[in-house]
């Protein structure tokens, strides 16, 4: 849990996440956030909107990433 409490400390950098998916089914939806997590997490994707596919590259949506600096003080 430790770690966990570490990503969310106050002051360091910050990033804005907005997604919009429209998928057929559940797990459709589920496998497609999966992927942007695991996207997100190895940051592969930079600030601004990008598509969102699924495995057979039809595109579902789109999400639009902001990485920031809060300043605090």
């Amino acid at each position: 849990m430790q770690e966990i409490a570490m990503i969310f400390e106050e002051g360091e950098d910050k990033l804005q996440c907005d997604i919009e998916i429209t998928c057929s089914n559940e797990k459709a939806v589920a496998w497609v956030l999966r992927d942007l997590a695991n996207k997100v997490e190895k940051n592969e994707l930079d600030t601004g909107w990008h598509d969102v596919k699924t495995p057979n590259g039809k595109t579902v949506g789109k999400i639009y990433l902001d990485y920031y600096l809060e300043i605090t003080g």
